[in-house]
């Protein structure tokens, strides 16, 4: 049964409710998707009974030392399981298709509609996983995009307002606090690269796995890059770059990667990059889309030792 106003409350009522900060709520939406509140015309948050079940028993949880994304993930599978569980009535659950939610987002661009897209992107995040909302709808629908705008649909007005907004989303779900002890890796886009949008989706998978990210972004010198790594030290350095043009470097350029490679795991990222090239500068080339890419990365790689995290400080 739907939560009737006098059931909703505000994100500082909810804190109060449940006893724990608002900082701490925020970071549970954000981070693992956990709370999944309304907005009302007013682009108000409003919070309500299951919000507050699944924090109370994720406050239980914490007391208990289940560590944050493991408590989290515990506390969404049982409710995936009691909604997929078989029903005693005629009521069918509401379907979400992920092509459905590509053409609400699609029109909301077009009209500018900041808290409509918001409204969408929060229904896919409840709706499928994290991950799955990115692969599914986010990234899909920043593709289609970018086509329509080189086929003259879409105004490069509609690309920017459209990036912007899922830029802002991807990089908050990046944000917020939370114990990882995963290894460390610097992310970073090389000098004639300017799309980092599935580099930052890339970024959300690993931290949600626990990895320690450091994102430089796009346009980032490789000197710059090989100073990061002296700096912080990563297990892995990963280079995206959607043209094979963003990796074709001059010769010192080309000796910058290959120290890179000398002291970290080099991995090469998107379509411009392929398995000679990778061989050539002493990396691994990572396949697939981003998210498929990182989830493979983190079942592979192995955890960090006590030695790898007290260097990474």
């Amino acid at each position: 049964m739907a939560s009737g106003p006098s059931q909703q409350f505000r994100i500082g009522a909810l804190a109060k409710r449940v006893g724990v900060s608002e900082t701490l709520l925020r970071a549970w939406e954000l981070r693992y998707g956990l709370l999944n509140p309304v907005r009302t015309t007013g682009g108000y948050r409003m919070y309500g009974p299951e919000d507050e079940r699944r924090a109370r028993a994720m406050q239980a949880a914490r007391a208990d030392g289940v560590p944050a994304a493991q408590a989290a993930s515990r506390i969404l599978a049982t409710d995936r399981a009691q909604a997929e569980a078989p029903r005693t009535d005629c009521e069918a659950p509401p379907s979400v298709d992920a092509a459905t939610l590509r053409a609400e987002l699609e029109t909301a661009m077009t009209a500018f509609d900041t808290g409509s897209m918001h409204d969408t992107i929060d229904r896919a995040f409840a709706a499928l996983s994290v991950e799955s909302a990115i692969r599914e709808v986010l990234l899909p629908f920043l593709a289609g995009v970018g086509v329509g705008w080189q086929l003259g649909d879409f105004d490069v007005a509609d690309e920017h307002f459209a990036s912007d907004v899922v830029r802002g989303r991807l990089a908050a779900l990046a944000a917020g606090p939370g114990s990882r002890t995963g290894p460390v890796v610097l992310l970073a886009c090389p000098p004639k690269e300017s799309h980092d949008i599935a580099l930052k989706a890339f970024e959300v998978v690993l931290q949600r796995a626990g990895w320690r990210t450091r994102f430089l972004g796009p346009h980032t010198p490789l000197t710059s890059i090989e100073v990061a790594c002296e700096v912080v030290r990563p297990d892995v350095v990963v280079l995206a770059g959607t043209a094979r043009t963003v990796f074709e470097l001059p010769d010192h350029a080309v000796e910058v990667v290959r120290r890179i490679s000398a002291s970290s795991r080099l991995l090469l990222a998107g379509a411009g990059a392929d398995d000679a090239l990778a061989d050539s500068w002493g990396g691994e080339l990572l396949q697939g889309d981003p998210i498929s890419a990182a989830q493979v990365l983190v079942q592979r790689s192995p955890r960090r030792t006590e030695r790898q995290a007290a260097n990474a400080g």
